[in-house]
């Protein structure tokens, strides 16, 4: 008995495809999500907001201002994530970090552009595919 099986490169397309599918239907559901009161502990006003932008933009690192009262007021809102270790996993990092963070310890592009994404403070960024190449 012989069972034919698509070749590697068609399994990796399939794969590739399904994963595309279930990104679109996150990013439809993200339209849906919840619309908070913005955070009220400090005046944003006060302050650059040049860590809104994006990395080619003019990207500056926040305040530790800032990265305080948005990670307060995250967590007052999902309190799973309460703790400096819960955020830090949620963020792909460790509790050590999110407490350097808040010291005003450099921390990296990705992970904040990640938590402005979650808060739904900066769009997700979709790259085109140019080409596939396997």
């Amino acid at each position: 008995m012989k069972i034919p099986l698509p070749s590697i490169a068609d399994q990796q397309q399939f794969i590739n495809e399904q994963a595309t599918r279930q990104a679109i239907a996150t990013l439809e559901e993200n339209l849906k999500a919840p619309k908070l009161p913005p955070q009220d502990e400090i005046d944003e006003n006060q302050y650059s907001r040049a860590h809104l932008l994006r990395e080619g933009e003019g990207w500056e690192q926040p305040h530790p201002d800032i990265v305080c009262a948005y990670f307060r007021h995250f967590q007052k809102h999902f309190p799973q994530f309460n703790s400096d270790n819960s955020l830090a996993a949620l963020l792909g990092t460790h509790g050590h970090r999110v407490r350097e963070f808040k010291q005003g310890k450099k921390m990296s592009y990705g992970i904040w552009r990640k938590f402005l994404v979650i808060t739904g403070r900066a769009p997700q960024e979709v790259l085109k595919v140019l080409a596939r190449m396997n």
